[in-house]
């Protein structure tokens, strides 16, 4: 699953996620196809809202695509 997925689960908006992120919507949807590129205080917010541990979100939501 990947984190627009995941997000998409839980009803994560990009709108609710760019506010309490302090960042623009377009950055964001250049952050969520590269999901890599998270800052780890982004990747931290992230998996309290996704409701998992940050390393599962780590290891599961925040790597390259290309890796895989």
């Amino acid at each position: 699953m990947t984190l627009k997925e995941k997000m998409k689960q839980k009803e994560i908006t990009v709108e609710f996620l760019s506010k309490v992120l302090g960042l623009s919507r377009p950055t964001l949807f250049k952050y969520l196809k590269k999901p890599d590129e998270f800052r780890v205080k982004h990747a931290r917010v992230i998996s309290r809202y996704l409701e998992v541990t940050e390393r599962y979100a780590l290891i599961n939501y925040f790597k390259s695509e290309s890796y895989e």
